[in-house]
């Protein structure tokens, strides 16, 4: 292997850990495989946890076709119940689904504290 071909290898091997944001060596984003009623009320309930109880609003599909889930703020109400006009400020917050091995774990950009998720089949991100 010529000198110029090692450099680039070892170039590519430095950056690469930082191109793949925060995942080690033994985690791949995934997505949901085969979703059913029990994987989304977990899912659902982990997301719950992950704000503090705050009941969240989740697709169906959540979590099935990428592996990051992007949670907004809820519009506050203003009078007679209906939405308040005018923008919600707060940023919205990512959650990232990865899968280590056979198990699969959501967990928060912001501060990269994590939740297991035993019920929810997960499978690498499809490529392409």
């Amino acid at each position: 292997m010529s000198a110029a071909v090692r450099a680039c290898w070892l170039a590519a091997a430095a950056i690469a850990p930082t191109a793949c944001g925060t995942l080690s060596a033994q985690e791949q984003p995934a997505v949901i495989s085969a979703p059913t009623a029990e994987s989304r009320a977990e899912l659902a309930r982990v997301v719950t946890a992950a704000f503090n109880g705050q009941p969240v609003t989740l697709a169906d599909d959540a979590l099935t076709r990428e592996s990051v889930l992007t949670i907004e703020r809820r519009t506050p109400p203003g009078e007679q119940g209906r939405a308040a006009t005018g923008r919600t400020l707060g940023t919205p917050e990512r959650l990232n689904l990865v899968l280590r091995g056979t198990r699969c774990f959501l967990v928060r950009s912001a501060d990269g504290r994590e939740w297991e998720l035993n019920d929810v089949q997960c499978v690498p991100v499809p490529a392409g």
